[in-house]
């Protein structure tokens, strides 16, 4: 039993420790001049910080050792390789995410990307449409309006759009 208390004290101080860290790493970014170099320390921090408290007090509500009946668990399911061809099938989902950015462009190849993966892994049409609009929203909302990311010309934008 002494064994369990100093296991939940240690993973509370981590946590803390966690937390600390990313409120250090939220006070440096404030000092910033430049936002736009501190905005995905605001936003990863700022959730960071968030989580860490909320896994502090859970920890703390639990008690010395006792399991938690309910709650969230976080251990993922054991899958089972559907293919054959196992880690060539990730590495073709890659390199033709790649390629299709070389060719048509980072900003069009998120959301055909999205809907691909997701029909051919079991999402219905409502889903993988849902995903590719949040995907292309957030490409959008993040790297285009917010940051200005300047994208490399796709091959194809060569082809249509060259000067005569």
């Amino acid at each position: 039993m002494n064994g369990d208390r100093r296991l939940h004290y240690e993973g509370v101080l981590f946590t803390l420790f966690i937390g600390l860290v990313l409120l250090w790493a939220l006070r440096v970014a404030h000092g910033w001049d430049e936002l736009r170099a501190s905005i995905i320390i605001f936003v990863l921090g700022g959730i960071g910080v968030c989580l860490a408290a909320l896994q502090v007090v859970m920890d703390l509500r639990t008690g010395h050792g006792e399991k938690q009946a309910g709650g969230i668990h976080m251990d993922a399911p054991v899958l089972q390789s559907g293919s054959r061809w196992g880690n060539v099938e990730i590495w073709a989902w890659v390199l033709g995410f790649y390629a299709a950015i070389r060719i048509i462009g980072f900003p069009a190849t998120v959301p055909l990307f999205v809907v691909a993966y997701a029909k051919t892994y079991g999402g219905g049409w409502l889903l993988s449409c849902l995903l590719a609009a949040l995907a292309w929203g957030f490409v959008y909302g993040v790297f285009e309006h917010i940051l200005h990311v300047p994208w490399p010309e796709p091959f194809l934008a060569g082809l249509f759009f060259s000067p005569a």
